[in-house]
């Protein structure tokens, strides 16, 4: 079926390679996921009665982006089709089904079976996770086809976890036959809107916007966690004083919590008083102290589950002694936040009084990365890990990095 549809070189590449692995490796806004919409579609109708699984890291997600766009694409392609959103999928008339899945629980990837598959954003999840999630689809990617062509399964991805993630692993370690990487920059979209690029260099810190602009793999691992802290640079003798709204922070461990506090200068947070606690009892005792300020406290949401103590959460706990609480629903991702923490220190929107918080200033100089690219944890409490954690949670609270939006464009 001959069909003439706009894309851009890395899209086109990618929907019209013979490898059987292909992936767009690519920065922000470059079009991976349209890329992705239009080869599961392409690849239904190069056979009539298949099944093509396409998947994300979340149901939103699918909702929000995946099943929007194809329905785009089939509408643009005058393709008649029927969407079921309890099912989460797409019958395209006279060809076959479109097939939606979330791999934020791999084990649910089971009792369907699929032709050719696409996943998209990989390289979001550590890689042990990201490897179970890829032999989950390929159990399920086994569907004979009528053209007797070998089974795919293509990958759109940002390479997030780099050096030490599944995509590097697979798409250029292991140089396997039959893996391509089809690189996608951010620039190779021409449909994107003036300012895009200058947004992701001004949300993220430097090393993550190259990485994030060019689609190239970086080496997140071999330097320190906050690799843009410098004690000399980002000292501020900021001090705690009259009328101040205090944020204060706490990292829920048995046997020691700590809590620093934080002042905002505009959109800059300065860290100004830092103290440890043995529980969250004590951690409310210790607030005492600022009891002529108003405070909020943005603690560890696992609190929630009532970690160490048996009769009341350690956020009902802190509620209950009449503080205000900003908490989400659940903790965000270990990366995500770091992220945060290190967008606002490289554009020097950060700063500690490192003489008040000797604890912190040194667990943002010395965290470092493990052999598995994971930031370094420690058995003992109160660690290095337990203060930049509780920053971190406020951070991404305070101020999320937000990815400049490109839907509504065309071919995005």
């Amino acid at each position: 079926m001959q069909i003439d549809i706009p894309l851009t070189a890395p899209q086109k590449t990618f929907c019209q390679t013979s490898s059987p692995f292909p992936a767009i490796i690519g920065g922000l806004g470059s079009g991976k996921s349209r890329g992705g919409t239009m080869r599961a579609i392409l690849k239904l109708l190069e056979n009539k009665g298949v099944n093509i699984g396409y998947y994300m890291p979340s149901y939103d997600l699918l909702k929000l982006r995946a099943m929007p766009g194809v329905e785009e694409d089939l509408t643009m392609l005058g393709l008649p089709f029927t969407v079921n959103k309890t099912d989460y999928s797409i019958l395209v008339y006279g060809y076959g089904k479109i097939i939606f899945r979330s791999y934020d629980r791999p084990e649910r990837i089971v009792a369907y079976e699929t032709a050719d598959s696409i996943v998209d954003e990989l390289d979001t999840l550590p890689k042990d996770k990201a490897s179970l999630v890829w032999r989950k689809i390929t159990e399920r990617n086994r569907q004979k086809k009528a053209n007797k062509q070998p089974n795919t399964i293509a990958c759109v991805t940002t390479p997030d976890q780099g050096f030490s993630g599944f995509i590097y692993q697979k798409w250029y370690k292991q140089k396997q036959s039959g893996y391509e990487v089809i690189k996608a920059p951010t620039y190779s979209n021409p449909y994107l809107p003036d300012g895009y690029i200058e947004q992701i260099r001004a949300n993220y810190d430097p090393l993550l916007a190259d990485m994030y602009i060019e689609g190239e793999i970086v080496n997140l691992s071999d330097k320190k966690v906050y690799h843009f802290f410098d004690r000399q640079k980002h000292h501020r003798d900021r001090v705690i004083k009259s009328g101040d709204r205090l944020h204060i922070t706490i990292d829920f461990n048995i046997g020691g919590c700590c809590s620093n506090v934080y002042v905002l200068e505009g959109n800059t947070p300065v860290a100004v008083d830092e103290f440890v606690s043995h529980d969250t009892y004590d951690f409310v005792n210790n607030l005492v102290k600022y009891k002529d300020h108003k405070i909020i406290v943005y603690p560890d949401a696992s609190g929630k589950a009532g970690r160490t103590n048996a009769t009341a959460s350690d956020i009902d706990i802190i509620k209950n002694a009449g503080h205000y609480v900003d908490a989400p629903d659940s903790n965000p991702f270990v990366r995500d936040r770091i992220n945060c923490v290190n967008a606002k220190i490289s554009h020097d929107e950060f700063y500690v009084n490192t003489e008040k918080c000797p604890e912190l200033t040194t667990a943002l100089e010395q965290q470092g990365y493990t052999d598995k690219g994971e930031p370094e944890k420690f058995k003992d409490h109160p660690a290095i890990d337990d203060w930049v954690d509780g920053t971190g949670y406020f951070i991404h609270r305070k101020f999320p990095i937000k990815k400049p939006l490109s839907r509504g464009m065309q071919f995005t």
